[in-house]
C-alpha cells in the first residue's frame, strides 16, 4: 500500500469522527472526500505509468545482421567498389540492405561490426570498412606465396558509437589488379549489432 494511500486513510479516519462529532461541517467533509477520492484516482492511474522518454527505450531496440557474399568469388575489376555482401541470413531491425551493402544505424547507439574475408592461393583481397566514408579498419587476406592448395582468411572486428542514419560499408582497398580475388559462399561474411 503506497504511503499516499496510508495517509489518506488516516485522514479519512479522522474525517469521519469528526463529521459524528460536528454535524455542521457535513458538506465540508463531503467536498473533502469527494477531493480525496479524485486524489487517490490520479496516484493508481500513475503508478504503472512509465515517462521512459523514447531515446531511452530506442536504447532497448534490438538490431543485428549477419550476410554473407551468394556468389561463389569475386574479383577486383574496378578501384574501391562496396563490397556487397547480398545473402542475409538475419536482418533483426532492417539495417542492412543487401542491395547496395550498406548499413543504416537505425537507433543511435554503440554497435560492434565484423567482417571475415577469403582469399585463393596466390591472390590476396584488401578490404576497408568505412563509417560515413571515413575509413575506421582495414582486413587483408594475402594468399600469394603460398602453395596452390592453400586458403588465406582474415577477420576484423570495430566498435563504434553511431547516431541514427549513419552509414557502414566496405569497400576494397586495390585499384584493378588480376591478384584480387575473394572467396564467396559462406566463406566471407559482414555481421552488425547494436550492444
Amino acid at each position: 500500500m503506497s504511503l499516499l494511500r496510508v495517509i489518506s486513510l488516516n485522514i479519512l479516519g479522522f474525517i469521519l469522527v469528526s463529521s459524528v462529532t460536528a454535524h455542521k461541517a457535513c458538506s465540508k467533509n463531503a467536498n473533502l472526500w469527494k477531493s480525496i477520492q479524485y486524489q487517490l484516482k490520479l496516484v493508481e492511474n500513475t503508478e504503472v505509468r512509465c515517462d521512459c522518454d523514447a531515446k531511452e527505450s530506442n536504447s532497448r531496440k534490438t538490431v543485428g545482421f549477419l550476410a554473407k557474399l551468394s556468389k561463389n568469388s569475386i574479383s577486383n575489376t574496378k578501384d574501391k567498389f562496396t563490397v556487397i555482401f547480398d545473402a542475409i541470413v538475419i536482418n533483426t531491425g532492417s539495417g542492412y540492405d543487401a542491395s547496395t551493402g550498406q548499413f543504416v544505424a537505425p537507433y543511435e547507439g554503440l554497435y560492434y561490426f565484423s567482417w571475415t574475408i577469403i582469399t585463393y592461393n596466390s591472390k590476396y583481397f584488401p578490404t576497408l570498412l568505412l563509417h560515413n566514408d571515413n575509413m575506421i579498419a582495414g582486413n587483408y587476406p594475402d594468399g600469394r606465396g603460398l602453395s596452390s592448395s592453400s586458403h588465406v582468411s582474415a577477420t576484423q572486428s570495430v566498435l563504434l558509437h553511431l547516431a541514427a542514419k549513419d552509414k557502414i560499408h566496405i569497400i576494397t582497398n586495390t585499384g584493378i589488379s588480376k591478384w584480387a580475388h575473394m572467396y564467396g559462399g559462406v566463406w566471407s561474411t559482414f555481421s552488425g549489432f547494436k550492444i
